[in-house]
């Protein structure tokens, strides 16, 4: 539970005070500076959506404890694995200035931390804003292998709430929000565990797209349609992909079936082998009627601004999302992190890995419903979560919450105002970037051999990759490959074209060690040779004045050739990851390797590179 006061009228016997039903305990110990958190990793019995599976949990709850820190603060984060596989940690999202070995990518910065085994990470807070922290293992995220983390800002870092109101009341209520934000992970659910699944895929040679439930902050329910009641809700891309195959429905599960995922697989692809996929991955909806996540919110009467702050964080496996509250305003504040010119929605679009920090104003006591409506073509799923706002003294408005979009994620009234990640994404304060650059690196996003399979840039990085010595401690000059990009150490600025075949829905690309500048994006094939050439051609495409900064950030939707220009700069050495962020995806070869200035890495510590789990 948070407390604390809002105003100075009610400082004496007035706070402000909200809970999670699904609460983020943590703990952790100060010295020195040094931030230390100890996380145990089980695996055991748990029923998200109130159907009971096996699964991660992380010091016996899920999602995992919120890791609060300081920016500035060094932090410490002891793993303990008593689960039964290999597994990484990596925080999503932190640029692990100076040490790459903390970013928990096996075969890349690590080994694996094997069943019975612990590893300390060690890395310095220097950023702040809302991130995550989820396994880099597999598809264990599909598991539960995640949690939240907050960054607090310094004192003295410039905000935007200015820009929100000039009011002194308000502004110390947005910022007492802010001090005490909420966490709300929103995440899509399986009932099979990911080892199964994936064996299952690579033998069925199909990617299996179909899920049970979306979670909030761990907790959900299995909705069932009926034809009648999925027929509205299914959009154009579904209905042509529907179309590929003579009769074909959607499953009762509101998924595309298996014979339209095997009609959609590229000239000269390996046959698909269906028989082998049980009946119940695609079909057998069983509705369930789980206790929904609630937040409490609770405020005092002489309390005259009442602000409270939500960190949307993606944790999902697959599925792009609307998210929206009923009857609020949300005003988004920070983007991956980074603070932003505030931006006032009704309705965000979010994909795998992204955060959005927001703010809600609250005037009336009632329970509003957020809703999380999926818009990815493979599938109808949404979900829901409370958010109970009370103000003591008070009565609270009984009457059912009006929803702006439905569960496609399709808004009810034409006033609707919607987020789409991209428009109107200004940093604050202004964050310059070079008008060219040093290199320019083109990749080709694609399908390699069968629709289970996904290459980064042409041919799929290969699974067993992640078992190998860490690449960090004996890089490679100069290597230049299929999956290997070397940034000489010189080079101060890079351009990554990702150029995406047509057909393929949007890739959430996320680069591991530094943000990016998203300068660009559009359709067709990417002709010329730099960026600088086709600004030139096209000016409409590109944004080189204030251009978002993300960590995360989907390719363009297009049913042709597709494009998008990331502009990074390259002053961390180490060993870093890009690759796509849905889970089948990345595990299916979407990936590859940046060597960013590898003759200036920091020196690897002797306590990583000679880790073992004996010499613990």
């Amino acid at each position: 539970m948070g407390l604390f006061n809002v105003v100075k009228a009610c400082i004496s016997a007035s706070p402000f005070l909200f809970s999670l039903t699904s609460a983020f305990p943590y703990s952790h110990k100060n010295f020195n500076n040094t931030r230390r958190f100890d996380i145990v990793l089980t695996w055991e019995k748990g029923a998200p959506d109130g159907y009971e599976r096996e699964m991660f949990k992380v010091n016996g709850q899920f999602p995992g404890p919120l890791l609060e820190i300081e920016e500035g603060d060094n932090v410490e984060i002891m793993v303990k694995n008593d689960s039964p596989y290999n597994t990484t940690l990596h925080y999503h999202g932190i640029e692990m200035l100076d040490t790459p070995w903390s970013d928990g990518v096996p075969g890349l910065t690590q080994n694996h931390i094997q069943p019975g085994c612990g590893f300390l990470y060690k890395w310095r807070a220097t950023q702040h804003g809302t991130f995550f922290y989820h396994s880099h293992s597999d598809s264990q995220i599909n598991d539960g292998l995640y949690g939240p983390i907050v960054i607090h800002p310094k004192a003295g870092t410039v905000t935007p709430y200015s820009l929100i109101t000039q009011d002194p009341a308000s502004l110390h209520a947005i910022k007492e929000a802010e001090k005490h934000r909420i966490p709300m992970l929103l995440s899509d659910w399986r009932h099979i565990i990911s080892d199964l699944e994936w064996d299952i895929s690579k033998e069925s040679r199909i990617e299996h797209i179909c899920f049970d439930s979306i979670i909030v902050n761990g907790k959900g329910n299995v909705n069932c349609l009926t034809p009648e009641q999925m027929a509205p809700l299914t959009i154009p891309a579904q209905a042509g992909l529907l179309s590929l195959v003579n009769g074909s429905t959607l499953t009762d599960k509101a998924c595309l079936p298996p014979r339209v995922l095997a009609a959609i697989a590229p000239p000269g692809s390996q046959a698909p082998n269906l028989d082998v996929i049980p009946h119940d991955l695609f079909y057998e909806c069983t509705p369930t009627n789980a206790p929904a996540d609630v937040v409490h919110i609770m405020k005092k009467k002489c309390d005259a601004e009442k602000w409270v702050m939500f960190d949307l964080i993606a944790a999902f496996g697959l599925h792009t999302v609307q998210v929206s509250i009923d009857e609020l305003d949300l005003i988004i504040v920070a983007a991956d992190g980074n603070y932003i010119e505030p931006i006032t929605a009704n309705s965000l679009l979010m994909t795998n890995g992204q955060r959005y920090t927001v703010l809600a104003q609250l005037d009336k006591p009632k329970k509003y419903t957020l809703r999380i409506s999926g818009v990815s073509a493979p599938q109808i799923l949404f979900g829901t979560s409370i958010i109970d706002f009370q103000v003591e003294g008070e009565g609270q408005d009984t009457t059912a919450s009006i929803p702006f979009i439905n569960e496609r994620g399709v808004n009810l009234t034409a006033d609707v105002a919607y987020f789409d990640g991209t428009t109107g994404v200004v940093p604050y304060p202004a964050s310059p970037i070079p008008q060219d650059v040093d290199a320019t690196y083109k990749v080709q996003m694609t399908i390699d051999g069968s629709i289970n399979l996904w290459a980064f840039n042409v041919t799929h990085r290969p699974e067993d990759l992640d078992d190998v010595q860490p690449l960090l401690f004996s890089p490679v000059a100069g290597l230049q490959d299929n999956h290997t990009i070397t940034v000489p150490s010189e080079t101060s600025w890079v351009d990554y074209v990702i150029q995406v075949g047509p057909g393929q829905p949007p890739h959430p690309v996320h680069i591991h060690g530094r943000h990016f500048y998203v300068v660009g994006e559009g359709t067709g094939h990417f002709n010329w040779s730099s960026t600088a050439e086709a600004v030139l051609a096209i000016p409409e495409s590109f944004n080189l004045v204030n251009p978002p900064a993300r960590d995360t950030y989907p390719t363009p939707s297009a049913n042709e050739e597709s494009w998008l220009v990331l502009r990074r700069p390259s002053d961390n050495p180490g060993v870093w990851m890009i690759h796509c962020h849905i889970q089948s995806h990345l595990q299916g070869g979407m990936s590859m390797v940046i060597q960013d200035g590898i003759d200036e890495l920091p020196v690897v510590p002797a306590e990583y590179e000679n880790w073992t789990c004996a010499a613990q």
